[in-house]
């Protein structure tokens, strides 16, 4: 154990010299690190007998601005022994722990003029507006999914194609289709196309996990679960209070005024400039049966086509519903991809259950 661990420390060391000396791209040498640690670097003679001790390697880098220089370092975790970390820096370089001994904080986000804002704080602020603990468990996701990832990473290594087509498809969704709108974003952010194209990476990796963790279930869990991929059409009408609320029902029942009238009066009388979190749904809207709660979903679904359903309490309000059509579940592309992100949520929440979850921001 502890000859074969000395031997991959050194192993890494010379290839972080070699790194250092040859050009390559951060991928490129990311990937040879994690090779060279997963290499068994003793001489055959002296290996021993059994299995390897599980080796992970997480590395870091970071790139010169100026003359595009990388320097890497990396952290190997051996379970139920420790870790090392590892680190190489050139002649007149400037070691990893000193470059980040004045820009941050290992528990701040952003200053803004004389005012710090931590981790925590950005956490707690942004689960508390969207009323659920979203980006806390997002973040605990994330980590698992690169754990999964690490474990094979061959089977998941991005191409440039994928790249590119993620790259491609994230600036249409944003709308960044210049340059100069590309650029202006990216420092709004406060990221560098190469931050960029590490989270995209990350993106298209955890897509090929997804994948495989689905792996052609599809069709036997659409068996076994065809009822919940039901589809109701609604029209849904937000109001402030349940008077208003009952109102518009009775109206609406006994024809006094049609949907898009009541839409509109009910637009009227919202107030300007709601924050996005309290914005109305949309008018109309195609539901599954599983992303209802159970009554909710019991009520609409037992509705025929054109019925006004009682009111709704909501987080923002009441509802007035009024259902516009109950499809049957087929097994079409778009039931596939909503039984794949079934099957992933729920393999994402055993691993939740068995993992171990420390928050190191403190006790504030």
């Amino acid at each position: 154990m502890s000859s074969e661990i000395n031997q991959t420390i050194l192993g890494v060391v010379e290839e972080m010299v070699r790194l250092a000396r040859e050009p390559a791209t951060p991928r490129e040498g990311e990937a040879r690190l994690k090779r060279r640690a997963r290499e068994r670097t003793e001489p055959k003679e002296t290996q021993q007998p059994g299995p390897r001790a599980p080796l992970k390697i997480d590395v870091l880098w970071e790139q010169e601005s100026v003359t595009g220089a990388v320097q890497y370092d990396a952290l190997l975790r051996v379970p139920g022994w420790g870790a090392v970390s590892i680190g190489y820096c050139p002649e007149r370089g400037l070691p990893w722990a000193l470059r980040g001994t004045f820009r941050w904080s290992e528990v701040d986000m952003l200053r803004v003029n004389q005012r710090r804002i931590g981790v925590a704080d950005v956490v707690k602020q942004l689960d508390f507006l969207w009323a659920e603990p979203w980006l806390a468990r997002q973040l605990v996701d994330v980590a698992l999914i690169a754990e999964a990832v690490e474990e094979q990473p061959e089977a998941f290594t991005s191409s440039d194609e994928e790249l590119q087509a993620a790259m491609d498809a994230f600036r249409r969704r944003r709308g960044l289709l210049t340059p100069e709108a590309m650029m202006h974003w990216l420092e709004q952010q406060g990221l560098t196309h190469r931050n960029l194209e590490t989270l995209l990476d990350n993106f298209v990796k955890a897509r090929k996990l997804r994948r495989r963790v689905v792996a052609g279930r599809e069709e036997t869990y659409f068996a076994s679960h065809k009822a919940e991929f039901d589809v109701a059409v609604i029209a849904r009408i937000a109001l402030g209070d349940l008077e208003r609320a009952r109102s518009l029902h009775e109206r609406l029942r006994g024809g006094e005024v049609d949907l898009l009238r009541a839409a509109a009066e009910a637009l009227r009388e919202q107030t300007p400039g709601a924050p996005r979190w309290e914005s109305p749904p949309p008018l109309l809207e195609r539901v599954r049966r599983s992303a209802l709660p159970p009554e909710q979903a019991a009520v609409i679904f037992a509705a025929s086509a054109g019925a006004v359903l009682e009111p709704f309490e909501t987080k923002a309000g009441y509802e007035v519903r009024q259902v516009l059509g109950i499809e049957p579940a087929v097994l079409d592309a778009a039931t596939r991809a909503a039984i794949g992100e079934q099957l992933f949520q729920e393999w994402l929440t055993e691993r939740r259950a068995a993992a171990e979850v420390e928050w190191l921001w403190g006790y504030s």
